[in-house]
């Protein structure tokens, strides 16, 4: 994940890269980091972050969130899904070594493998299954060794074909689009099904949506309000708390007076947000006394 782009202000933990500006190249700095969040869940809840230092690799600070992970919440999971930088032997053998599974997006950087999977489902059937207006197609096998990966590695290969609908010119268009997906997981198929593998895969997903989307639009994560390295990271963790916690509160506590009333979580953080500022927004269900008590 990257944070806080600005092409003025820069520390020396900011990573930098060079844009074309009006012909020009103009270099932009900016904060990377490595975020971990569960999936699987109605809450959204991100555990942890670390930062990507200048020149560093994201495997390399991949590896040191995950350990920390592991000392502090090790319950809480049992398969990392990772991005297809992180398939390679030392994370996936590190993982392994703990005690934990991995699922990886297929690339072409691991091009070998994908080459293999592709000659060997070449001549296989899919399994087809239907999920809303979605058709998939799914090929997988087990068994491939790979650069030095302490198990064989199993690869899933959908082909997933949706109906979309469209409002154009205020008129409903229906059309048909087909999007191809690779992954390769240490996980054998008597542990996990492949429609299981599917969803766990897709779930990755999760951590663009309901987390980076969310909280850049709605909870400041796109504006930095100190540029320090210390800073950064504790203004990032401490709204990573702030957000579970509030999501706690709606779906776990919010009664079904408050709930009609607040029918979003946007709508329930503006309210704590107004209350704390002392400018927020009148309480509905709450009548001041127009005279002060006896």
């Amino acid at each position: 994940m990257n944070f806080f782009p600005s092409r003025h202000r820069h520390c020396d933990q900011c990573s930098q890269r060079v844009l074309k500006i009006k012909d020009q190249d103009v270099i932009e700095y900016y904060h990377r980091a490595v975020v971990c969040h569960l999936i699987g869940f109605d809450l959204s809840v991100p555990l942890d972050a670390e930062p990507i230092g200048p020149g560093q690799g994201e495997a390399t600070a991949g590896k040191r969130l995950l350990q920390r992970l592991l000392d502090n919440y090790s319950r809480f999971f049992d398969v990392v899904v990772a991005d297809g930088l992180y398939l390679q032997s030392p994370f996936l053998n590190f993982c392994l070594q703990c005690g934990k599974h991995v699922i990886a997006v297929l690339k072409a950087n691991n091009s070998s493998l994908l080459e293999d999977a592709k000659g060997l489902f070449a001549d296989m059937e899919p399994e087809i299954w239907h999920r809303d207006r979605c058709t998939i197609q799914a090929w997988h096998a087990e068994g491939f060794d790979y650069q030095g990966i302490d198990v064989p590695l199993r690869v899933l290969h959908t082909e997933e074909t949706e109906i979309i609908r469209q409002r154009i010119a205020g008129q409903w268009i229906e059309k048909q689009e087909t999007h191809s997906w690779w992954w390769a997981t240490t996980i054998p198929a008597r542990q996990l099904p492949t429609r299981l593998l599917w969803q766990a895969a897709h779930r990755r997903w999760d951590i663009e949506n309901s987390n980076f989307n969310t909280l850049g639009r709605h909870w400041a994560l796109d504006h930095c309000f100190k540029h320090d390295p210390t800073a950064i990271i504790n203004f990032i963790l401490t709204l990573f708390i702030a957000f579970v916690l509030v999501q706690s509160f709606y779906y776990r506590n919010l009664k079904g007076q408050q709930r009609a009333i607040f029918s979003t979580l946007i709508s329930i953080t503006a309210e704590l947000h107004g209350s704390l500022t002392g400018g927020g927004l009148q309480i509905p269900w709450h009548r001041r006394p127009t005279h002060p008590p006896p």
